[in-house]
């Protein structure tokens, strides 16, 4: 029986929004329990090398950079931005083949004002990544709004499950601005596999949600979630207007997961109303964080846990897609999503 497993290698991974990234200036992160050192190099393209020296292990984030070359602190190694040593400096043997001693050099790519990072299972046996990163699902030459970044208290299982999750709607995110516990309606929902995930087909939003408030006209949305961690929703308002609402999970290591939220719209009007908007959108992830506080100190007994009926059907999925992914890079062959169409129904 194959193993369980809590991170998944071989995808494109959340780092940094392109905004923190500015050049001359190096930027350390911590993905998957990998220390990554992310910059810009001269042309103003992001890249991300193993956050070790290859001499003695010595942070290059601790080092300089002076935009084409990184000097660690300890010896004055110097390398560039893919990796390839330049320079040693106490060495005299002028034969040596300095670059064939190299910092490993991760796939990193930025669109859309995100920056993203993939992370492979064997770093001796190529690396090259796939050619398409996530569909964000807004026009090739527009950029996200950054709303925030949280550190939640809990594995990247744990925090998958609290973002696909609908029945905790009605009683973690009851608020004025979203709901009340009295407004709880039967709901009727279908999904579709799709990619990498699953999708909650193209639908009205329910009537009871007053987030969808203050949007006019005929609007529909369709939320979708894929492999590793990360949750789409598009909104479409009217026949040409859209907002789109991507949260991305990205694993910091085994006991702490990183999420970001992202907002784009074509609705000019939204501009007025963009603090408000950020200050309500935070309130709403900060309940989340505030229950997965709680959340962490009753998983430190251990305690037997359930997945039951149609509200964790979405859950139950994730872990499916997850054994078929790394059954899939085991055994090097093609992913093939396990899951079929099905409507769900929950009240919430």
């Amino acid at each position: 029986m194959m193993e369980p497993t809590l991170f998944l290698k071989n995808l494109w991974y959340f780092a940094l929004p392109g905004s923190e990234l500015k050049s001359g200036k190096l930027v350390q992160r911590k993905i998957l329990g990998e220390p990554i050192v992310f910059g810009r190099d001269a042309s103003g393209k992001p890249f991300a090398l193993r956050d070790n020296c290859p001499h003695r292990g010595v942070p290059l984030s601790e080092g300089t950079f002076d935009g084409e070359t990184i000097q660690c602190c300890y010896h004055g190694w110097r390398f560039d931005c893919a990796g390839a040593c330049r320079e040693i400096p106490a060495l005299a043997d002028a034969k040596l083949n300095l670059s064939k001693i190299r910092a490993f050099a991760y796939p990193c790519r930025e669109m859309h004002g995100t920056v993203w990072v993939y992370i492979p299972e064997n770093k001796l046996n190529g690396h090259g990544g796939p050619a398409a990163l996530p569909d964000l699902l807004i026009p090739e030459d527009e950029t996200f709004l950054h709303v925030d970044r949280f550190l939640i208290e809990g594995d990247i299982d744990q925090a998958t499950i609290g973002l696909i999750d609908p029945a905790h709607v009605n009683f973690v995110h009851r608020s004025w601005f979203w709901r009340s516990q009295k407004s709880a309606k039967l709901k009727e929902k279908e999904f579709e596999p799709f990619d990498l995930g699953f999708r909650m087909k193209r639908h009205r939003p329910s009537e009871n949600t007053k987030g969808y408030s203050i949007l006019r006209g005929r609007i529909s949305t369709e939320i979708s979630f894929q492999l590793p961690g990360h949750r789409f929703e598009h909104i479409q308002v009217g026949e040409k207007d859209s907002v789109v609402s991507i949260t991305l999970l990205t694993p910091v290591d085994e006991t702490t997961t990183e999420l970001n939220h992202f907002v784009y719209s074509s609705l000019p009007w939204i501009k007025y109303l963009w603090w408000p908007l950020v200050r309500l959108g935070r309130a709403f992830i900060c309940q989340d964080v505030k229950v997965f506080r709680k959340l962490k100190k009753g998983l430190e007994s251990h305690p037997k846990v359930m997945l039951v009926g149609d509200p964790d059907a979405q859950a139950r999925w994730y872990f499916e897609l997850k054994k078929q992914w790394k059954l899939a890079q085991d055994t090097q062959t093609d992913f093939v999503n396990p899951l079929s169409p099905a409507t769900l129904r929950w009240v919430t």
